[in-house]
């Protein structure tokens, strides 16, 4: 399945955020928390380079013409049912903190957005390439 022209602009808004994320100067922790513009612009960043990923799921399920499931982690687990994804479960863990930062906004730890920020991004382009590779051959 070739990379249709939606989901090709969502990698590419992807790439572009992950950028982002990456050129910021989080400090350290203490610093990242004490940095409320910071930790806000990343917490939102992080969440729309995962509605990326989640809309990039979708996009290819229905290209595929395949039922979507009910959560965004199980979509990502029929992906790595069918080649597309390795380890459907490395995204998932994204997912669950897009998902806390939606509904629990107002008690997110800056350590978990810093953690994520700071150790997690290479899942962002792992996801990427993934896509890329997997529509490539197909």
């Amino acid at each position: 399945m070739p990379i249709n022209g939606v989901v090709e602009s969502k990698l590419r808004f992807l790439e572009q955020t992950l950028a982002e994320l990456e050129s910021w100067p989080l400090g350290d922790l203490a610093q990242f928390a004490g940095h409320s513009m910071l930790r806000r612009a990343v917490e939102r960043a992080l969440q729309l380079g995962i509605e990326s990923m989640i809309d990039v799921a979708e996009r290819i399920l229905a290209a595929k013409r395949l039922a979507p499931s009910d959560t965004a982690a199980q979509n990502l687990k029929k992906l790595q049912e069918i080649g597309i994804l390795k380890d459907a479960d490395r995204y998932a863990e994204m997912v669950r903190f897009r998902n806390f930062i939606v509904h629990r906004y107002e008690q997110i730890e800056p350590d978990i957005v810093f953690g994520l920020a700071r150790h997690k991004l290479d899942r962002f382009r792992d996801f990427i390439d993934e896509i890329r590779k997997a529509c490539a051959g197909a």
